[in-house]
């Protein structure tokens, strides 16, 4: 009996183990074009209607025209919701049309494919509106992000 206890237990190890081996984390930069300085950066996966992280940030705040890293947590998710929070703790509001050409305005959060990003850019339209744009290449010359 103790025997075969001893073996479950060691199977049940082998698998714990082998399943944190395959997880993995995604890395991103986000550069600051808005003409705002944001306060906090915090994630979540994507359609769990969870609370969003800590924040992200690698200071207390980031100006306008400064880029930094942000790591997605340890899973197999690859779709992150993002919310950046201004000097004041309110959300920055964004207006984009999506893939579908589906228009969404002042919405408090964006949602990235992580496994995909390389660099979001956050920066106003033509009408002033806050808007992003998504790189999957390093477009902006900041070399890779998990290297930080």
């Amino acid at each position: 009996m103790k025997k075969g206890l001893f073996t479950f237990a060691i199977i049940m190890l082998l698998v714990v183990f082998s399943s944190n081996a395959n997880a993995q984390f995604y890395c991103f930069w986000v550069a600051n074009q808005s003409g705002e300085s944001f306060n906090e950066l915090r994630i979540r996966q994507n359609g769990t209607g969870n609370p969003f992280s800590r924040d992200l940030l690698p200071s207390d705040f980031i100006e306008s025209g400064k880029h930094f890293w942000v790591k997605t947590g340890t899973d197999e998710t690859e779709l992150w919701d993002v919310q950046i929070t201004k000097m004041d703790d309110s959300p920055l509001l964004f207006t984009y049309k999506d893939r579908a050409g589906v228009w969404h305005r002042l919405q408090r959060f964006i949602t990235v494919n992580a496994k995909d990003l390389h660099t979001l850019v956050i920066q106003n339209d033509e009408d002033g509106y806050l808007t992003f744009k998504y790189y999957t290449t390093d477009q902006l010359d900041f070399g890779h992000p998990c290297d930080n």
